[in-house]
């Protein structure tokens, strides 16, 4: 049976890791150059935020100084980042199905059981098993090529909470209403299960055998591979953004309209920038640089220090998760934009050429992502009678 922890005792675990055993569980790598080492050096998009780690890079994708439409199908919702993995697109909605990125055709869909709601959180991929999670009690895996279901595990997770692997692809981690709990990725069996104090609305981190949630009443946690506490950190505001995690630091948004780097060796704060809006949407981290939506614009802050270091008026407000890709930023709003990441030409007063290409979506632009060189965008489209419809764009380098 999954075992559960009261807040005192949780306390006193995260209490007992000294901060030397800590650093060393958490890792060694310095500097920021460790985002390519977090990214991985997969070409697909098999998960939400790319990767474990939840970076938002594809540090292998091809230079992208245009695009052109190569096809498009509905998407229905358009609530998550697509998913691409082994050629297939995974799309979630009233139904999970997949299509073939090939020929556009689609291939099996399964419903969520009577009563479980849909489909909203991007699932996740490896080794021909589809992860997936409704936010009605389900954690569900699936064969990748038949959309036979394997097992379906009866654990609370939050609607929006993608399953998040282990680097070995052995353990499963999702989170729920004031939990964590990690499933055999193989059978679904509960392992264990740890209260934390609040809902857990977005997807976990996981780097190097540590587990990072994020709680929407502002609480970041880190956990090792037996639910046991290394630390809590009390965040400024509430807290919808997935963490991200590279090096020695946890990068999240806060709704008073701030980015934040925990130092995960000393459990503190070790920077906050202000960027305007809720600062809600994920966050991509690359060479250095933290890539941050602020409802309007994306801003790039210097990953040491918080400095920030551009700006970019994306058009719209929204949540407009960057992602890098190999030597671009992509980001949306009222269209598909692709930026030159050190923003460009700067005389100190205006800056230019930040803008390598933009690419008209026909709507708003949505959740992103680059698989096997290809972009892939949500758009809602709308037509001459005003009804709205939302399709994934399939886009090539031109």
């Amino acid at each position: 049976m999954p075992s559960t922890r009261t807040r005192r005792r949780f306390l006193t675990a995260c209490g007992a890791a000294s901060v030397g055993v800590v650093a060393g569980c958490l890792g060694s790598d310095a500097g920021h150059d460790a985002a390519a080492g977090a990214a991985g050096d997969r070409t697909d998009w098999p998960t939400a935020g790319h990767d474990a780690a939840n970076t938002n890079y594809a540090l292998g994708a091809p230079a992208i100084r245009g695009l052109s439409e190569v096809n498009r199908v509905d998407d229905r919702f358009g609530s998550a980042q697509p998913v691409v993995a082994d050629g297939t697109l995974f799309l979630v909605g009233d139904t999970l199905r997949t299509v073939d990125v090939d020929s556009g055709e689609q291939g099996w869909a399964i419903e969520p059981e009577d009563g479980q709601g849909n489909f909203w959180a991007a699932p996740t991929v490896r080794d021909g098993t589809v992860y997936l999670a409704n936010g009605h009690r389900r954690v569900h895996a699936v064969d990748a090529e038949s959309g036979q279901k394997r097992w379906t595990a009866d654990v609370d997770v939050g609607s929006y909470v993608s399953p998040r692997l282990d680097e070995d692809g052995e353990a499963l981690y999702v989170g729920g209403e004031g939990h964590v709990s990690r499933l055999d990725a193989e059978t679904g069996e509960g392992e264990w299960t740890r209260d934390l104090f609040g809902q857990v609305r977005q997807p976990l981190a996981v780097r190097r055998g540590v587990v990072y949630a994020v709680t929407e009443g502002g609480e970041l946690y880190a956990l090792d591979e037996y639910g046991d506490g290394y630390w809590r950190v009390d965040l400024p505001a509430k807290c919808q953004t997935p963490p991200t995690s590279v090096g020695r630091q946890v990068f999240v948004g806060t709704f008073d309209g701030f980015v934040h780097a925990v130092d995960t060796t000393r459990a503190n704060l070790a920077w906050s920038t202000e960027v305007g809006g809720f600062a809600k949407g994920g966050i991509a981290v690359a060479d250095g640089t933290v890539y941050a939506d602020g409802g309007r614009k994306l801003h790039a802050l210097d990953a040491d220090t918080g400095e920030r270091r551009w700006a970019f008026d994306v058009g719209t407000t929204g949540d407009h998760t960057p992602v890098v890709a190999g030597d671009t930023v992509l980001t949306t709003g009222d269209r598909l934009y692709g930026l030159n990441p050190d923003g460009g030409l700067s005389n100190g007063a205006i800056r230019r050429e930040a803008l390598r290409f933009s690419y008209p979506t026909g709507g708003y632009a949505g959740p992103t992502s680059v698989a096997d060189n290809r972009v892939y965008v949500t758009a809602r489209l709308g037509d001459e009678e005003g009804n709205q419809t939302t399709a994934v764009l399939m886009l090539e380098p031109s």
